[in-house]
């Protein structure tokens, strides 16, 4: 069975399953929310943004057994933010293999759930965000004023990476989110829905050195500069990333690349990869002032979500 299920093996400790195999083990951090508020406390997070796992988009199914799956999912989470509602912010999902019925959802998302937006997979079957068969979703989330979060799934070429598995959440995953953002540029998603709100995670992976020469093969090749009507750069402006990237250089980098304006803490709690605590790589940012740090910690998140 391909659904995803929980096989709980010892308390506060589960596996999900899936297909029959073990595909990630999971602790009680996932599902209890007093166990997470704990965990804040103690790491000086003040609100945590829920959403979850995304093998569970479940883009392989038929679409109206996936829209009752997500509304499984939507409903836990606004439960959980509506039980502690300074405590948690809640994204939801939508069946994106049909768009139109995606869109259709965003209204429940937000509305009936009292969510703040969705989270999307970087690709829906190897089918890239950017592609015009998206539209009717795009249209939607800017028309409602939805935050949309891309999270990496099934990256492509898995097959030319040496190694054992988990190297595809290292390899894959940053690579897969440059080619999501790359597509909503040449995609012309953002010049038909110039409001539309996106963030992209793991700061954007391999996006920010992309884009550079994205940009310059603008300025240089007439054929691309006519098909895009704005420079990448100009583009790229209108998205968020989070800050989950590491290594102080590699944000570095990115705050210079774009903007600190379009910088949100991201954690990727409660797995191993995760950044303890959260916000840890803008410690010794020498030039960044308290304000600075005030957007990217608080304000651009707000904004992103609510604005």
């Amino acid at each position: 069975m391909r659904w995803p299920q929980m096989d709980h093996v010892r308390q506060g400790q589960a596996n999900v399953m899936i297909s029959g195999e073990i595909f990630r083990t999971v602790t009680d951090q996932c599902w209890n929310p007093l166990q997470r508020i704990e965990d804040m406390e103690r790491e000086g997070v003040t609100q945590q943004v829920l959403s979850v796992m995304p093998e569970l988009f479940s883009y392989w199914a038929q679409p109206e057994d996936a829209l009752l799956f997500c509304r499984s999912m939507n409903e836990t989470i606004s439960r959980m933010v509506s039980d502690h509602p300074d405590k948690f912010i809640g994204l939801g999902i939508v069946p994106l293999q049909n768009p139109d019925l995606a869109a259709k959802e965003l209204e429940l998302v937000k509305k009936a759930y009292g969510l703040a937006g969705v989270q999307i997979g970087t690709n829906v079957e190897g089918i890239p965000i950017g592609d015009s068969r998206f539209s009717p979703f795009f249209e939607m989330a800017e028309k409602l004023n939805v935050a949309v979060f891309v999270h990496p799934i099934n990256p492509p070429a898995q097959d030319r990476i040496v190694g054992p598995k988990m190297l595809n959440n290292l390899i894959g995953f940053p690579t897969d989110i440059a080619y999501a953002a790359t597509s909503m540029i040449t995609g012309l998603v953002l010049e038909k829905f110039p409001n539309l709100k996106i963030c992209f995670s793991h700061g954007g992976g391999s996006f920010s050195t992309v884009l550079p020469r994205l940009t310059h093969g603008w300025e240089t090749m007439p054929l691309f500069h006519e098909a895009l009507p704005k420079s990448p750069m100009e583009y790229a402006k209108k998205f968020y990333f989070d800050t989950l990237v590491y290594h102080p250089k590699v944000f570095a980098y990115l705050r210079n690349i774009f903007s600190v304006n379009q910088l949100i803490v991201g954690s990727d709690y409660p797995f191993v990869i995760r950044e303890t605590p959260p916000g840890k790589i803008l410690k010794g940012q020498s030039n960044l002032t308290d304000e600075d740090f005030n957007q990217m910690r608080r304000e651009n998140a707000l904004r992103f979500l609510f604005g």
